[in-house]
């Protein structure tokens, strides 16, 4: 049924993709429907290929429609790690994560990731530039110095020297991690909503998980986790440097997802986004704490 009329439909927040859960006997699948965008569809298809060559949980393919841009795969079931952590079992869940990323980082090299987008300064200004259009307007601030914060940013992003080599999901984050009970250490990490993978920084995904906008979990075991990622890692540079890197990229993160929860409450009213935008606000500060750079520090003290 290409309507899809008789099929449970599947909530994914913001993403053009559509996706159903079919069942078919005592067995479900998952459709995703990417018609609306095409190139989301040759995307995903290829990290799939990528990350099978790695030791970690993807849904198996099961056919894939070319003509209708649609892919037809495992379903992993219902047990996100969003819905399913608590303060019982946040370490366990976020260790779990982290393991993977340290399995992908160590079995994954450049010369699996040719066919991937490398992350650029270009492509941090154009996240920043979220901020400056939506964040800067609503707070009615006035002569805010939008020249020299692009400016600042990247010559922080030169200076800092990330050595973009690594694969990165990009959308690492609890959201779009299952549970799954029925397999072994690591693989017990179900990781899904890949397609928009490319090639970064080493702890991107660390901090993409660790940082969360969306829930609202303490930091009390992100230094052990940081570290422990570190440890397991081949990274170049110490322990420091790489901290450094880690939060400067975390508040640029931040930055753009303020801009991005603005911009998401002037299209709609939904409180969700409220509470996104104080969680990321209360992260944006206590990122602030951690960086060196002074000069970045007093533009955000300034003006946030």
């Amino acid at each position: 049924n290409s309507d899809h009329n008789d099929l449970e439909k599947i909530e994914d927040g913001l993403s053009n993709k559509l996706i159903y859960r079919k069942t078919e006997k005592e067995n479900t699948k998952i459709i995703i429907d990417f018609s609306k965008d095409k190139q989301e569809f040759k995307n995903f298809l290829n990290v799939y290929e990528i990350l099978l060559k790695v030791n970690v949980s993807i849904p198996k393919i099961y056919e894939v429609n070319k003509q209708q841009n649609k892919i037809y795969m495992q379903d992993f079931g219902n047990d996100r790690f969003n819905k399913k952590y608590n303060k019982d079992n946040l370490y366990k869940l976020l260790k779990l994560a982290v393991d993977n990323i340290i399995v992908i980082q160590n079995e994954l090299h450049s010369k699996n990731l040719k066919n991937l987008k490398k992350y650029t300064f270009e492509d941090l200004k154009i996240e920043l530039k979220e901020f400056v259009d939506y964040y800067i307007p609503t707070k009615k601030i006035s002569h805010f110095p939008i020249l020299k914060f692009y400016k600042l940013w990247k010559h922080i992003f030169y200076l800092q020297n990330y050595n973009m080599k690594n694969f990165v999901h990009k959308d690492y984050e609890f959201v779009n991690l299952f549970l799954l009970k029925n397999y072994k250490s690591h693989l017990q990490c179900g990781i899904i909503d890949f397609q928009s993978a490319f090639i970064g920084f080493v702890g991107w995904d660390l901090l993409s998980l660790l940082e969360n906008p969306r829930i609202n979990f303490t930091s009390d075991n992100n230094d052990k986790l940081i570290e422990y990622f570190y440890d397991n890692t081949p990274i170049i540079e110490n322990l420091n440097v790489f901290r450094e890197q880690y939060y400067v990229l975390s508040l640029a993160r931040q930055t753009r997802l303020l801009g991005r929860w603005k911009k998401l409450l002037s299209i709609s009213n939904d409180n969700q986004y409220l509470d996104y935008l104080k969680i990321t606000k209360s992260r944006t500060i206590a990122t602030l704490n951690k960086i060196k750079n002074h000069e970045l520090r007093s533009i955000y003290e300034k003006y946030l």
